[in-house]
């Protein structure tokens, strides 16, 4: 027998020169589209180009987180400075334009959202600041009060309302406080008292060479201009959050969001932001090219959010890794030390159980519980029949099962579940419902309590089993998605539960049994203090 050498000697000599080249060519061909990674050691693409649209006001810590990433990354990005009502309104008008909107108050992302069809359709806090009363050297001698501003050797300076954010801010602040109307009627009278520039950085100027004695700019604008500012209580309550927005125009979603985070992280972002003196946002995300989410779910709820997480990955360039199981078990497991980004449980009562790990949950669907049985079968019509002697049933198990504990309860409360243990009828005991929906495909049992989407979920089987209702106010689960405390990647893991909330999710809840109770696109939750 010939050795695999002396096989490979002999096809080597008999092969001709050509063939030894063209193999060569492919093979090399191979290695490189093997070897060849488009994002590098550094996960973007040198040939990546974004455009951001950005407030004025953050010019300081944008333009030197934008140096970082293009340097890091090799991005191309484009930044555009403006007043938040200007670049809106460009926004608009370039409706195929543009990847990132970071406007000076989230007034202007929400009104972007609102749009039809909505201009930003993700948003993502970064930083939050508030209006002082910054004053030039002159002006110090002269304004130590809101009424001050009143003063006819006053002069005031004061950002375009239908321009930029804080413009629009000082509007409404001083006719809250009466004296919008005093200083429009002394323009009137006086043409040199007041005046309007285009934005917070064209104010700041002309405090800064003396061209007015006070202006109202944002409290970081201030103290990086050196400029002595008054703080006013009613201006330090309305802190508003600078907010990034995902345009619907992005031609390239996945680089996008991945320089949004890096824009929004905890560092550099919020290290940088808070060097240029504003105000951090609260459990920012950790910094992570291609991070990774855990999410721990009812089973029942895979079919529902299966194609959620799959677009959800794919929009944001991240991993989702999912563990679906009996609720039970996923508390027992949390209870244990696993501690997932996000838990979306089959019933309210299981949350209940690990509320102290997650924050405030959104009631997201409804879903009934229904007796299966086989397709023509007498034996079972109604839940009085289940404690017939002889009977082959299948319950979810009564601690590993969100189902199995409602199963219990209701039996409980019509008397039935001890004369069904007496009866021994009980042949199957599921953590999920899934399980008893095969037992009753394959023949194994003469009814199942299950929930309406665990028998809707493969249509193909609705042929082998009919479904009766259950007329009881308490056959049926409410499913709660929370966000864990814990989590290193908060807002990206609101961004996934937005996906969830989303109308395509929706019709596949519906069309699987579910009952859907959230609202489309639920803002995240407030962070302003």
């Amino acid at each position: 027998m010939r050795s695999l050498r002396q096989v490979d000697k002999q096809r080597r000599g008999s092969t001709s020169p050509w063939l030894v080249v063209c193999g060569s060519v492919v093979l090399v061909t191979v290695l490189v589209v093997i070897l060849w990674d488009p994002f590098g050691d550094n996960g973007s693409s040198s040939s990546e180009q974004l455009v951001l649209f950005c407030a004025a006001g953050m010019s300081q810590p944008v333009e030197e987180l934008v140096a970082r990433y293009q340097q890091e990354y090799g991005v191309t990005i484009q930044v555009e400075f403006g007043g938040s009502g200007k670049l809106l309104s460009k926004i608009r008008v370039a409706r195929d334009h543009g990847d990132l909107f970071l406007a000076a108050d989230d007034f202007y992302t929400n009104l972007a959202r609102s749009d039809d069809p909505p201009r930003v359709i993700e948003t993502i806090p970064v930083a939050l600041m508030h209006p002082v009363i910054a004053l030039s050297e002159e002006g110090q001698g002269k304004v130590r009060s809101l009424d001050d501003l009143l003063k006819d050797d006053v002069k005031v300076v004061l950002a375009n309302p239908e321009l930029a954010a804080v413009g629009r801010l000082s509007q409404q602040l001083l006719s809250d406080s009466g004296h919008w109307e005093s200083l429009e009627r002394q323009k009137a009278e006086f043409r040199a008292k007041i005046s309007f520039a285009g934005t917070v950085n064209e104010v700041a100027n002309a405090l800064k060479i003396g061209a007015a004695d006070a202006g109202v700019i944002w409290d970081a604008m201030a103290r990086q201009r050196g400029l002595e500012m008054i703080e006013v209580p009613s201006f330090a309550r309305a802190k508003k959050q600078i907010t990034l927005g995902v345009l619907s125009s992005s031609k390239n979603p996945s680089a996008t969001l991945r320089f949004a985070r890096y824009l929004a992280s905890r560092e550099p972002g919020m290290v940088v932001f808070e060097k240029w003196h504003f105000k951090p946002i609260p459990d920012a995300d950790a910094w992570k090219v291609s991070p990774e989410l855990q999410i721990s779910s009812g089973a029942m709820l895979r079919p529902g959010i299966e194609q959620a997480i799959k677009r959800f990955e794919l929009r944001e360039g991240v991993r989702v890794n999912r563990t679906y199981n009996g609720c039970g078990l996923l508390v027992a497991q949390m209870k244990a030390g696993t501690r997932p980004d996000a838990y979306f449980s089959c019933d309210v009562s299981f949350m209940d159980e690990v509320q102290d790990l997650f924050g405030q949950p959104i009631d997201v669907s409804e879903n009934d519980m229904v007796i299966l049985v086989p397709t023509g079968s007498t034996k079972i019509r109604s839940l009085g029949d289940l404690t017939q002697p002889g009977l082959k049933l299948g319950l979810a198990h009564p601690k590993n099962s969100a189902l199995g504990v409602l199963t219990k309860r209701l039996l409980d409360e019509i008397g039935y579940y001890q004369q069904i243990l007496e009866a021994g009828t009980i042949a199957v005991e599921s953590a999920t419902g899934d399980f008893l929906v095969n037992q009753m495909v394959t023949g194994a049992l003469d009814g199942a309590i299950v929930y309406r989407s665990n028998a809707m979920a493969t249509l193909e089987n609705l042929k082998k089993y009919e479904v009766l209702s259950i007329d009881h106010p308490q056959a049926f689960a409410r499913q709660p998605f929370a966000v864990g405390k814990d989590s290193e990647h908060k807002y990206l893991t609101l961004r996934l539960r937005d996906m969830i909330l989303s109308g395509k999710t929706e019709e596949q809840f519906g069309s699987i049994g579910f009952r859907w109770t959230a609202k489309a696109h639920e803002s995240p939750e407030a962070h302003v203090e």
